[in-house]
């Protein structure tokens, strides 16, 4: 079995200057008495390994301690939710000082959201489907042939959109869904879904699955699930340079990979089945 560890080309090159951790001494003690006054809402929704629901209600995951070692470091105070994406997206969007991830940054969402700085990057984004099932889909035009179920305002949703897909034509839309794998069984008239090389081992499970039961039918080479935190537009640009700085010093002193190391075993993956 061949691990892939899809991080590793993140390192800095979102935060490129070596000089800037004497900045970011600087600029989180010239900030901290304006952090006091502020609090900032985090939001999320259950992505395993990225946000994880334990069973004892507690909220971790890779993106999480990421979040969490940031916020520590910025001394905002902080609340975190974990809520159905729709609803953490919809907060995001409206509210002052509502911070979410792990989200996509896509072309369409760049005016949408104030971005603090990037999260991971991982692979593209890929359609699967039932291993009983034969798709004929050597473009991603073909899938066009099929429903598709994706979350509201998701990657996979926006992407597809972008992509010339129509809602009510080749996209099932989906405001709160627990397991979308399910849906291949439980709904005939969904034909697919899209979803990732890492989430989809998660999804299956959750489904009480194999993964052995789906099959890649299409990678979209163009549609990356890079992750993000990003902030409402109400957020100040103060809060976003801080926060920004503060995330910048977690990959520039090793925590980042510390946290990497941590996870590795869940984010590293196999495409065989």
């Amino acid at each position: 079995m061949t691990k892939n560890n899809p991080f590793k080309k993140r390192r800095f090159v979102y935060f490129k200057s070596s000089l800037t951790l004497v900045i970011t001494v600087t600029l989180m003690l010239s900030s901290s008495t304006f952090a006091v006054n502020e609090k900032i809402t985090l939001i999320t929704e259950h992505l395993p390994p990225y946000q994880v629901l334990s069973k004892e209600n507690k909220i971790t995951g890779f993106s999480t301690d990421v979040i969490t070692q940031t916020m520590k470091r910025s001394n905002y105070s902080y609340s975190l939710y974990l809520f159905p994406w729709v609803r953490s997206y919809n907060l995001a969007l409206q509210k002052k000082n509502h911070c979410i991830f792990s989200i996509a940054r896509l072309p369409s969402r760049e005016k949408l959201f104030k971005w603090v700085g990037p999260l991971s990057e991982i692979n593209n984004a890929v359609i699967w489907g039932l291993k009983k099932t034969v798709y004929d889909i050597k473009t991603l035009e073909d899938a066009k042939k099929y429903t598709i179920a994706v979350m509201r305002n998701d990657i996979t949703h926006i992407g597809l959109l972008e992509r010339g897909f129509i809602e009510g034509e080749h996209l099932y839309v989906l405001d709160d869904v627990k397991s979308l794998v399910s849906l291949l069984i439980s709904h005939p008239e969904i034909d697919l879904i899209v979803a990732d090389d890492i989430t989809i081992d998660y999804r299956v499970e959750l489904a009480g699955m194999k993964k052995s039961d789906f099959q890649r039918v299409f990678e979209i080479e163009d549609l990356s699930l890079d992750f993000y935190f990003a902030c409402s537009r109400k957020t100040s640009d103060d809060i976003i340079k801080d926060l920004s700085t503060t995330l910048r010093s977690l990959y520039l002193d090793g925590t980042y990979d510390k946290i990497w190391d941590k996870w590795q075993d869940k984010l590293s993956y196999s495409r065989e089945p």
